[in-house]
């Protein structure tokens, strides 16, 4: 039987004792993004379970060179995840979903749930079909998120966006959610709630996002880009990260 996403992240991050995600985010400009993946997949993999693309590489690289950094990531036993957001009609995500988990290679994809409890259910059905997975868009890192995922909307009753996004992806049984590190009160208060999905966070390092703070109160995966991609010796700050996440969890 083949192991569902969330198994097989769980599975990579066991063998590597990592739960650092790497994110692929190559500068602007970059002479040759293909190589630089590449070299810093080769470079980094011990150190972590997956990687993360989105259109820093998307762009730049053909469908089949981006299957080529895929292919490389699963020969070190490493998942991928493609961050485009999927936020757009069902045939739409479909079509996505056919590409980014057929020959592209991608393990999960990531969505936003502002397409509404149908769309979102809809497409983890799709993407379970391809054997991939999805992750749910709750709360970005970056400083103006609490512009959009803060805001108080009226359906049902008054709550904040993300909350509504929160009880969306657990209906439509995602296989985590992405709640930035830069929000680790929010990160706190689900995981007293109870909520059982895995909780993917961005924004450490470079965005202001605290690496022990975020474990502390829960994270289960942390995506981390620039503090590994902008080192001198990118092994070593990828080393340097999977220690500082066991040191925290042999404390808790």
């Amino acid at each position: 039987m083949t192991r569902l996403f969330h198994d097989r992240i769980s599975l990579a991050a066991s063998q590597k004792k990592s739960s650092a995600i790497l994110a692929l985010d190559a500068p602007f400009g970059v002479a040759d993004p293909l190589r630089l993946a590449e070299q810093m997949v080769s470079a980094v993999h011990e150190n972590i379970c997956a990687i993360k693309i989105n259109f820093h590489l998307l762009l730049p690289l053909s469908g089949s060179e981006v299957a080529q950094v895929n292919r490389l990531a699963h020969s070190y036993g490493l998942q991928s995840i493609a961050d485009i957001k999927l936020n757009d009609i069902e045939n739409t995500n479909n079509v996505a979903v056919d590409h980014l988990a057929g020959s592209m290679g991608f393990d999960a994809v990531i969505a936003n749930p502002f397409i509404g409890q149908a769309g979102l259910t809809s497409l983890v059905g799709k993407a379970r079909s391809k054997g991939a997975g999805v992750i749910a868009l709750v709360y970005m890192s970056n400083p103006g998120a609490a512009e959009g995922f803060g805001l108080a909307v009226a359906l049902k009753k008054r709550r904040r966006l993300y909350r509504v996004f929160l009880e969306r992806a657990s209906r439509a049984d995602a296989d985590g959610i992405i709640v930035g590190a830069t929000r680790p009160r929010i990160i706190k208060e689900l995981v007293n709630e109870g909520q059982d999905m895995n909780i993917y966070s961005p924004g450490i390092g470079a965005q202001g996002g605290d690496l022990e703070r975020a474990v502390r109160n829960g994270s289960d995966y942390l995506i981390i880009g620039r503090s590994i991609m902008d080192a001198k010796d990118p092994a070593r700050a990828a080393r340097e990260i999977k220690d500082r996440i066991l040191k925290v969890g042999r404390s808790k």
